[in-house]
């Protein structure tokens, strides 16, 4: 992969702007945007304008759990926001504080779309964004806005997996939001295992979920942690076993070609709720079969993937399914407890021909709108563009905007930041340049970023093995969650959930129970309590629920895109 994207700026323009958005209807506007709040002229501009006079918009601010004790003057006087008001011209009114939870925040921006009285910009969710869509609050033209304003930077981050988050933001073909992605890739399950399990019993990595139900009965008879007691189990398993984390059966029902809870192609035309099709039976009667022998842990179905990972912190467990992040929790401290565990990743196994495919959704945090009303929303774009810069391409100025978090380690302010959107590729990109790194033994060109996990790598190689664990496991170059991801990108193996956009209708009012519905039959069916043989009767009654009405609302959006 390329070290980096390219920076091409765009033609070079002095922009002149003056008044903020809570300026009066007189008030001088930009020299390349006549008619800020609504048409967008053709002529090209600096993404990196400076207003000629101070530009103010209200919006609110969310209180990160992450962030620990919150000291909003430490966030105003910050490094980050005071030179984006010295850069931009820009500085943020906050008309509110609250905790980034339902109770709190999600609230309070429910409460400004129903009374109508919203900021210049928020950030909402797709099921706010639906309700803002079918108002007159917000700028239906802030599409345009963002392609003639935002850096080639900014462009290529939102759209780094293609088209897909703009359609998100869309509404009856104009854009009317601005998404913020993540990266979707980062959520693909892969399966984690002990190589030096594998080693001491003399097995090979498995590939097939066959030869994985034998290292699993290896790993539970042939007391693999050598302590002479009959106390390890097979794999890792808890009561949400539907939610990608660690711990999880989705990769187990991917390795079976099934993909429960995502909208998949029906080979009709159309999409088709995942959790209804026939292959999920094998996967069920799978996870039956280890449940029946002991394999998985008896109360699962009470245990919480907190409560489950101590198996495998303990080193009762071998084996999990889970997500990229797992060797910074809970693997890493399996290590305290026993230094030799050596955990590594594996693209999951498959009971399919070829490769088995993992299943992964659309990764946008929120969607930025703005005001109808605010006389410069290119302003948003800007605070995005100068976001953009700093965290990803500021170079040695990236140290001065380190702060120490909540666990008194230098970082970038991420939490302080409410208008900040990620490149989707960025983690694999992490990878990629640390290996090349590593086997040229010259880190010269490594950013910042890299160079935290590249030298965690270096005093893990060192034998720092306990405080270095997660960088090695996660980017380094020996069977790492990033080589797995590496193999997934490069071959293309990727299930999208296809559908993106905000809840249906009858999604918003039924489909939660249609959730629950699910997991309550598949977790019977893994005691034994029920079989597959009445699959067809739960999904006619997951349709009498309400998910006959939801498929066709989601092909009456899937038909129109």
């Amino acid at each position: 992969m390329k070290k980096k994207i390219a920076l091409l700026l765009a033609a070079a323009m002095t922009v002149s702007l003056m008044a903020g958005c809570g300026g009066d209807s007189g008030s001088a506007q930009t020299a390349g945007n006549s008619e800020a709040a609504g048409a967008v002229t053709e002529e090209e501009v600096d993404p990196r304008f400076k207003y000629e006079e101070p530009v103010t918009l209200t919006s609110y601010f969310e209180i990160s759990p992450a962030l620990g004790e919150f000291n909003k003057e430490d966030m105003l006087n910050s490094v980050y926001y005071t030179r984006m008001t010295e850069e931009t011209n820009i500085s943020i009114d906050w008309l509110w504080y609250a905790a980034n939870t339902p109770d709190d925040s999600q609230q309070k921006k429910s409460v400004a779309i129903a009374s109508g009285e919203i900021p210049d910009f928020m950030i909402v969710n797709s099921s706010q964004l639906s309700l803002l869509a079918k108002s007159d609050l917000i700028n239906r033209n802030i599409g345009e806005v963002f392609k003639k304003y935002a850096s080639d930077e900014l462009m290529a981050w939102t759209t780094g997996e293609g088209d897909a988050a703009l359609e998100a933001a869309t509404d009856k073909g104009e854009i009317i939001a601005i998404p913020l992605v993540d990266s979707s890739i980062d959520k693909a399950p892969m399966l984690w295992i002990r190589r030096d399990w594998i080693k001491k019993l003399g097995l090979e990595m498995p590939k097939t979920l066959d030869e994985l139900y034998n290292v699993m009965v290896a790993f539970r008879d042939q007391d693999p942690d050598g302590n002479g007691k009959d106390d390890t189990i097979g794999m890792v398993f808890h009561n949400n076993f539907l939610s990608a984390g660690l711990g999880d059966g989705v990769g187990v029902f991917n390795g079976f070609g099934a993909y429960p809870t995502a909208w998949i192609e029906d080979g009709n035309g159309g999409l088709v709720y995942g959790s209804v099709k026939e292959e999920n039976k094998d996967a069920l009667n799978f996870l039956a079969k280890m449940y029946q022998e002991g394999l998985i842990e008896q109360d699962f179905s009470s245990n919480d993937e907190v409560k489950a990972s101590e198996a495998a912190a303990s080193g009762r467990a071998g084996i999990q399914y889970g997500l990229m992040w797992n060797a910074n929790w809970p693997l890493n401290s399996t290590v305290q407890n026993d230094i030799e565990a050596d955990w590594v990743a594996l693209p999951i196994p498959t009971a399919v021909d070829g490769d088995a495919k993992p299943q992964i959704s659309l990764a946008i945090t929120g969607y930025v709108v703005v005001n109808k009303k605010c006389e410069h929303p290119e302003a948003v774009v800007r605070m995005l563009n100068f976001w953009v810069d700093k965290y990803g391409y500021s170079g040695e100025e990236y140290n001065d905007y380190l702060v120490k978090d909540a666990n008194d380690v230098l970082n970038f302010p991420f939490h302080w930041v409410m208008l900040k959107t990620w490149f989707p590729l960025k983690n694999l990109t992490i990878h990629n340049n640390i290996v090349a790194a590593l086997e040229s033994g010259d880190s010269s060109s490594l950013n910042a970023e890299e160079l935290v996990s590249y030298n965690d790598i270096q005093n893990y190689l060192s034998g720092d093995i306990v405080t270095s664990y997660g960088g090695m496991k996660t980017f380094g170059n020996d069977m790492s969650a990033y080589d797995t991801m590496n193999e997934y990108y490069e071959k293309d193996m990727f299930m999208w959930d296809k559908f993106t956009t905000g809840p249906t209708p009858t999604m918003g009012q039924k489909m939660s129970t249609v959730t629950d519905k699910v997991m309550e039959y598949y977790t019977k069916v893994i005691m034994g309590i029920e079989t597959t043989d009445n699959f067809d009767d739960f999904v006619k009654e997951l349709n009498s629920l309400g998910l006959d009405k939801i498929t066709e609302e989601v092909n009456e959006w899937y038909a129109g895109k």
